[in-house]
């Protein structure tokens, strides 16, 4: 199984003022072999975070354009690789949304991003944001948890023992 990269991720591999080392690494990791999976609506998320950043005036709007051009050409390259799925945000999957929005009291995007996780049947959903640990189903990966390298290492291995079989 793949794992799910949450739209943060994206953000702090791509985003010039954020520490993008762990971002970097992780994806890296991901192959046709070990593939990371996303929403199309990470897509739209991105555009917003950078527009934020413009409007707190941390980055130049003509910066910011650059730098989601550089992420919409790397995932379309990833996509074609087949190194990351991007998944459509559907009718069924945003209705599906709605007993988590109400028992868990999540983002409706968080929600779209933890139901495509959940049905996509992921090893693991990798992101910055804490509020995630309230699923019970996947597990949550942070990237600036200490162990955090070591535990993708480790789920990327069971790939390679899989493709040796």
């Amino acid at each position: 199984m793949p794992i799910y990269i949450d739209t943060n991720v994206f953000y702090n591999a791509y985003c010039p003022i954020e520490d993008r080392i762990t971002a970097d690494w992780l994806l890296k990791q991901i192959s046709s072999e070990f593939i990371g999976i996303t929403s199309e609506w990470t897509i739209a998320e991105i555009f917003r975070a950078f527009k934020k950043q413009v409007n707190l005036k941390r980055i130049e709007q003509h910066d910011a354009e650059i730098v989601t051009d550089l992420f919409l050409s790397e995932i379309g390259e990833y996509s074609q690789k087949k190194k990351l799925i991007l998944i459509p945000a559907k009718y069924s999957l945003i209705m599906a949304t709605r007993p988590m929005i109400f028992t868990q009291n999540l983002y409706a995007a968080d929600a779209i991003h933890a139901i495509t996780a959940i049905q996509m049947k992921v090893d693991a959903f990798i992101t910055y944001d804490s509020h995630f640990t309230k699923l019970k189903n996947i597990p949550i990966l942070n990237p600036s948890q200490i162990n955090f390298q070591n535990a993708i290492i480790q789920i990327k291995s069971k790939y390679s023992v899989k493709k040796e079989k």
